[in-house]
């Protein structure tokens, strides 16, 4: 009877981990948040884009970001936009890598070998609104004016509700 009781409790959503390297505590999304392709410019090309919210705590500084993943576009922009329910947010990028995060390890494994990566400073109204959205999407941009889109529903984005209440 405690077997299937164990079995059926559901998934942590928000987990905490320790870099082992900085000996800094990372808090994430157990699973980071998939949104599948609305446009994709390349028809054959990676239809899933991955945003995950984490919080580094050095000591007692917490600090939220956000990680980004899509597919590579050739000649992209460096940074991609992020709107929330057809709104654009604004993300200061953090450029400086891992280190600057505290980090020695990404707080998210790398979706594909072709995906790129980046990180962004994460304002409290930024992570409440990408909680409470009905729809959110991240645009990748090319020098050719092509873009992609991926998106996102809110039943899709209820662990965000989860780490904001962390």
């Amino acid at each position: 009877m405690l077997v299937s009781a164990c079995a059926t409790t559901p998934t942590q959503s928000v987990v905490e981990r320790l870099d082992p390297d900085t000996a800094t505590t990372v808090t994430v999304l157990n699973k980071p948040v998939e949104l599948v392709a609305e446009t994709l410019h390349n028809a054959g090309g990676d239809p899933f884009a991955f945003i995950g919210p984490f919080e580094t705590d050095r000591m007692g500084n917490r600090t939220r970001y956000l990680w980004m993943a899509a597919p590579s576009v050739q000649n992209a922009r460096l940074e991609p936009r992020l709107l929330c329910d057809g709104q654009p947010v604004a993300l200061p990028p953090v450029n400086e890598g891992m280190t600057h995060l505290g980090l020695a390890h990404p707080p998210y494994a790398k979706p594909a070998p072709w995906s790129v990566e980046w990180y962004f400073q994460l304002p409290p109204e930024t992570l409440q609104c990408l909680a409470d959205a009905q729809r959110v999407t991240v645009e990748t941009h090319a020098d050719t004016g092509q873009s992609d889109q991926f998106s996102v529903d809110s039943k899709g984005l209820t662990t965000l509700k989860a780490f904001n209440s962390h």
